[in-house]
C-alpha cells in the first residue's frame, strides 16, 4: 500500500468509529502492549533459567546471588526448582491473559460489526425515497450483513497487527541487546523476505477482495430476483438458467476466497522455512564462534525461543495485513454508504382541516426529463378524488408527491396553506393511509401485518379487520393470529387487499390513498372492495388512482393526467 492509500485507509476507519469505539481501541492497544510484554518476558525467562540450571555457580555472583540471599535459600537446587515453579505460574498467567485479551478483542470487533449494521440500516431507512428506489435492495442487504461484518473483521485484523508488532519489536530489541551482530544479519534476510511477500501478496489479495465484493452483490441480487419471482420461474421452467447464473458468481466468490486462503498461508510457509534455516545457521555460527557447548546453550535457547515466537507472530501479522487488504473494499463500501446524503425529517405539528394544494409543481427523476410539469391542484378535506390517465402519464408520481415521499423540483405542497417541509413531513405522512397495488405481507400473523411496527392494539386490529370485511373469514381460522406466509402466499389476492386496507386504516388516517389498489382483482372482487372503501371513508379524504372507470365512478371528481400535465 502506498502512503496515500494508508492515509485514506486511516481516515476512513477513523471517521467510522465513534468516541466509545476509539476509547476501546486505545484500551486494546494498551492491552496489546501488555500482551507483548508478557510474551517477551515469557521468552526471556527461559534463558536465565537454563543458564542457572546448567551452571549453578552463577548463583555465587551478581543479581542471581542477591535474589538467592534475599529469599534465604540454602540449597542451589531448591532455588532452581522454585524458579521453575515461578516460571510455570507466569506461563499460566500468560495463558489467562491471552484468553482474556482474545475475548475482549472479539467482543469489540463484533460490537463494531453490530454498530455498522445498525448504522447502515438506519441510514438506508433515512434515504430520500428517490435515492432508495434507485438502489438495489439486495445490494443494501449485502452491505448490512456481509460488508459490515467484513469491516469488523478488518478492524480485528488491525488490532492483531498491533499486538503482534509490539511482540516482535520487544523480542527483537531483546535479541539486539544480547547479540546485535547476529540479529542484524537475521533482520536483513527476513526483511527482504517480508518485503517480497508484502509486495506480491497484498496486491493480489486486494484484487481478490474487490472480486469477492462484486460477486456477492450479484449473488444477493439473483437470490432476491429468484425468490421474488418463484411462481413465474416455476411456470416458465427456467430455473436452470437462474442456477447457472448463481453458480457462476458463487464460483467467483469461492475462487476469491480460495486464492485469499492460499495467499494467507504463503507468508507462513516462506517465513517458517526461512526462519528454521536461520535458526540452524545461527546454531552453526555460534558453535563455530564460541566452540563451547556450555557457553552457547543459553544463547542458542534464546534465539531458538525468540525466533520460535517471532516467526509465528510475524506470520500472523502478515496474515492480518493480508486480511486488511482483502477486506479493504468492505471498508470503502461501508464508509461511502454511511457518509451518503440522508434526510433529517421532523415531526412538527401540521393540521389538516381544509385543503391540500400544489401550485405550478414540477418533478423529474432524471434531469431534463420531467415527469410532472407545472401541475396545480386543490383538494378539499373529505373530498373523493380520482386520478386517471394512461400508464406512464405521471399519476403515481403525483400521488408520491402529495403524500410527501417525493420532494418537488419546483413548486410547493401545502396543507391548510402551510408548506410541507422536512421539519413537518413526518407529521403529514402519519395522516395518510396508503393502499398500493401489490400488498406485501411478511411471514407472520395477520395482527402483526396490520399493526406493522405500530403499537399493537388487539381491539383496534379486530375493528379495522371488520371494516375491511375480512374478520368473518379469519374467525374460521385463528383470528388475528392466522399466519399469512411469506408475501401473503396463504391468502387470495382479495384477502391480501383487505388486510392491506386494514393496515392503512389502523392508525385512523385523515387521507386514504389507493394506488391502482384493485387493478389486479377480478371485477366482482374489485366491486366488493371498492364498496367497502367508500363505506369506511365517508369521513376521510379519498384519492384513487385507477384505469377502470367503474372503479372511480363514485368519486366527486376526476383529475386526468396526460404526459405529466393536467388535462383539460
Amino acid at each position: 500500500m502506498t502512503f496515500s492509500k494508508i492515509t485514506l485507509f486511516y481516515t476512513q476507519l477513523r471517521s467510522l468509529l465513534i468516541r466509545r469505539h476509539k476509547f476501546q481501541l486505545v484500551l486494546l492497544v494498551f492491552l496489546a502492549i501488555g500482551l507483548s510484554l508478557v510474551e517477551t518476558a515469557a521468552v526471556s525467562a527461559i534463558m536465565p533459567f537454563i543458564s542457572i540450571a546448567t551452571n549453578t555457580d552463577l548463583l555465587d555472583r551478581g543479581i542471581y546471588k542477591q535474589i538467592f540471599d534475599t529469599f534465604h535459600f540454602v540449597h542451589k537446587n531448591s532455588f532452581v526448582i522454585a524458579l521453575g515453579f515461578v516460571i510455570i505460574g507466569f506461563y499460566v498467567f500468560r495463558a489467562l491473559y491471552n484468553v482474556a485479551y482474545t475475548y475482549i478483542l472479539s467482543r469489540f470487533s463484533f460490537g463494531v460489526f453490530r454498530y455498522f449494521s445498525e448504522k447502515l440500516f438506519r441510514i438506508y431507512l433515512s434515504l430520500p425515497y428517490l435515492s432508495f428506489i434507485q438502489r438495489n435492495s439486495s445490494e443494501l442487504t449485502q452491505h448490512i450483513v456481509t460488508e459490515a461484518n467484513n469491516t469488523g473483521m478488518l478492524l480485528l485484523s488491525v488490532l492483531h497487527v498491533f499486538a503482534e508488532a509490539f511482540t516482535v519489536l520487544l523480542l527483537y530489541g531483546f535479541m539486539v541487546a544480547i547479540q546485535w551482530q547476529i540479529t542484524l544479519v537475521l533482520t536483513g534476510i527476513l526483511g527482504l523476505v517480508v518485503l517480497l511477500v508484502l509486495t506480491v501478496v497484498l496486491r493480489m489479495s486486494r484484487r481478490q477482495g474487490i472480486r469477492r465484493a462484486e460477486a456477492y452483490k450479484k449473488v444477493y441480487q439473483i437470490l432476491a430476483e429468484t425468490f421474488g419471482n418463484f411462481k413465474f420461474i416455476r411456470l416458465k421452467g427456467n430455473g436452470d438458467s437462474m442456477i447457472q447464473e448463481f453458480t457462476k458468481f458463487t464460483q467467483r466468490i469461492a475462487q476469491a476466497q480460495r486464492i485469499n486462503s492460499v495467499l494467507g498461508i504463503i507468508p507462513r510457509c516462506i517465513l517458517e522455512s526461512t526462519g528454521f534455516a536461520l535458526i540452524i545457521g545461527t546454531v552453526n555460527f555460534i558453535l563455530w564462534r564460541y566452540r563451547s557447548a556450555e557457553t552457547i546453550i543459553p544463547v542458542i535457547s534464546l534465539y531458538a525461543l525468540s525466533l520460535y515466537r517471532i516467526l509465528p507472530a510475524a506470520t500472523r501479522m502478515l496474515t492480518s495485513i493480508n486480511q486488511i487488504s482483502f477486506f479493504q473494499r468492505s471498508l470503502e463500501i461501508v464508509y461511502d454508504d454511511i457518509h451518503q446524503e440522508t434526510l433529517q425529517e421532523g415531526n412538527d405539528a401540521l393540521g389538516f382541516t381544509k385543503t391540500i394544494r400544489i401550485n405550478n409543481l414540477s418533478f423529474n427523476y432524471i434531469a431534463e426529463q420531467k415527469v410532472l410539469q407545472d401541475v396545480s391542484l386543490l383538494i378539499h378535506k373529505g373530498e373523493k378524488v380520482a386520478v386517471v390517465g394512461e400508464s406512464g402519464s405521471g399519476k403515481s408520481t403525483l400521488i408520491d408527491v402529495l403524500i410527501g415521499l417525493h420532494k418537488p423540483v419546483k413548486g410547493v405542497l401545502y396543507v391548510d396553506d402551510v408548506a410541507v417541509t422536512d421539519a413537518n413531513v413526518q407529521s403529514w405522512r402519519r395522516k395518510i393511509g396508503y393502499i398500493p397495488q401489490n400488498i406485501y405481507l411478511f411471514d407472520g400473523t395477520v395482527g402483526a401485518n396490520v399493526s406493522f411496527g405500530s403499537v399493537t392494539d388487539k381491539n383496534r386490529i379486530i375493528e379495522v379487520l371488520k371494516m375491511a370485511n375480512i374478520w368473518d373469514f379469519l374467525q374460521e381460522r385463528e383470528g388475528i393470529d392466522t399466519r399469512v406466509g411469506e408475501g401473503g402466499i396463504q391468502l387470495s389476492g382479495g384477502q391480501k387487499q383487505r388486510i392491506g386496507i386494514a393496515r392503512a386504516l389502523y392508525t385512523n388516517p385523515d387521507v386514504l390513498v389507493l394506488d391502482e389498489a384493485t387493478s389486479a382483482l377480478d371485477t366482482e372482487t374489485e366491486t366488493k372492495i371498492m364498496d367497502e372503501i367508500y363505506r369506511i371513508s365517508t369521513d376521510k379524504t379519498l384519492i384513487v388512482i385507477a384505469h377502470r372507470l367503474t372503479t372511480v365512478e363514485r368519486c366527486d371528481r376526476r383529475i386526468a393526467i396526460e404526459e405529466g400535465r393536467l388535462a383539460g
